[in-house]
């Protein structure tokens, strides 16, 4: 089967970060605070929380400040 990404694409080495990652993935007990879905289920009582938000209509963005 053909390899569909091109020659350039492949040959790119993994970043330094990109390396991190991978070691800490294998890592027990460690939480990623990376960008993305968690890797932990969220606590019922946060999950409780953020529907009554919705509930009561608190879907806007907060302020950036």
């Amino acid at each position: 089967m053909r390899n569909p990404l091109s020659k350039t694409i492949v040959e790119i080495k993994p970043s330094g970060i990109r390396k991190f990652f991978d070691i800490v993935s294998e890592m027990k007990d460690a939480i990623s605070l990376g960008v993305g879905e968690p890797d932990f289920e969220t606590p019922w009582h946060i999950r409780d929380e953020g529907i009554y938000s919705l509930e009561r209509g608190r879907t806007f963005y907060t302020s950036s400040a």
